[in-house]
């Protein structure tokens, strides 16, 4: 007669294989998802990084999208209110560049428009005559507001001991003002942070001014570290951008990681 026993599996072994089985779809899952944030977080870097180059070409190659409807004062006012207006091309101001306003993961951009007061007033250098010759203003009704993508924000750095650098505030604030020389047409960066950061709207001429500081310190044409921030996105070492001193066109702008900021020498980490 033959054997009637038949080949399968028993309960233990089925229940063995789903067990396995599911837990292996879970790793895959958790990887997967890292996978993600891993991307997403290089992918809010590099757009930060990119908007910030950005503003070199925007100075660079200046459009103004304004119609005959505004007229802008003897103080760089801007307004529409005024029963005098200016045609295109003939305004008694002129865009200069623009004026970044950071705030954690919020970003403001506004045109700095400048009004010429004096023609050379013995400035020796450009610093000089954009403070003495010239009004500085930002043209408040046209503001480019935007957040960083994928939870992102900006932070500060910390030396290689994980030792807050400086004195942070929370969260962190930064004005970077990207101008263009009207007499010799160079490019200059200059950089504050903290409370030195005017609300959002109450941007001053004085403030633009203060901002103005030759040489290589800060605030001034120093060079500047960014943390980005990535919310426990990004399971190891978050990433920065180095504006780097006396910044004058979109290479100043450089994504590093903290590896790469060791190696110049610095003792800071993000």
């Amino acid at each position: 007669m033959g054997n009637n026993k038949r080949a399968g599996f028993t309960i233990i072994e089925t229940m063995l294989f789903l067990g396995i089985s599911s837990l292996l779809i879970v790793l895959l899952i958790a990887g997967t998802g890292a996978s993600i944030n891993v991307q997403r977080y290089q992918d809010a870097a590099e757009s930060f990084k990119s908007l910030l180059q950005q503003q070199y070409a925007d100075i660079s190659s200046v459009q103004n999208s304004r119609d005959n409807s505004w007229s802008c004062d003897n103080t760089a006012t801007i307004s529409n209110s005024s029963a005098t207006k200016d045609n295109r091309g003939q305004s008694k101001c002129m865009l200069l560049g623009k004026y970044m306003r950071l705030e954690d993961d919020k970003i403001s951009i506004y045109n700095v428009v400048a009004y010429q007061k004096t023609i050379n007033s013995g400035s020796t250098n450009d610093i000089d005559s954009l403070k003495s010759n010239y009004i500085l203003s930002v043209a408040k009704d046209n503001i480019d507001s935007s957040t960083m993508e994928w939870g992102t924000e900006i932070s500060y750095p910390k030396t290689s001991a994980g030792a807050p650098y400086g004195k942070p505030q929370n969260p962190r604030k930064m004005a970077i003002l990207f101008i263009r020389s009207p007499d010799s047409g160079q490019v200059y960066t200059f950089s504050s942070s903290d409370s030195s950061v005017p609300d959002v709207g109450s941007i001053s001429s004085a403030s633009l001014v203060a901002m103005l500081v030759a040489g290589d310190s800060i605030p001034g044409q120093g060079s500047r570290l960014i943390c980005i921030n990535s919310g426990g996105m990004f399971a190891t070492d978050d990433r920065s951008i180095r504006l780097v001193q006396f910044a004058a066109s979109s290479g100043a702008v450089v994504l590093q990681t903290n590896e790469m900021e060791k190696a110049t020498g610095s003792d800071l980490q993000c």
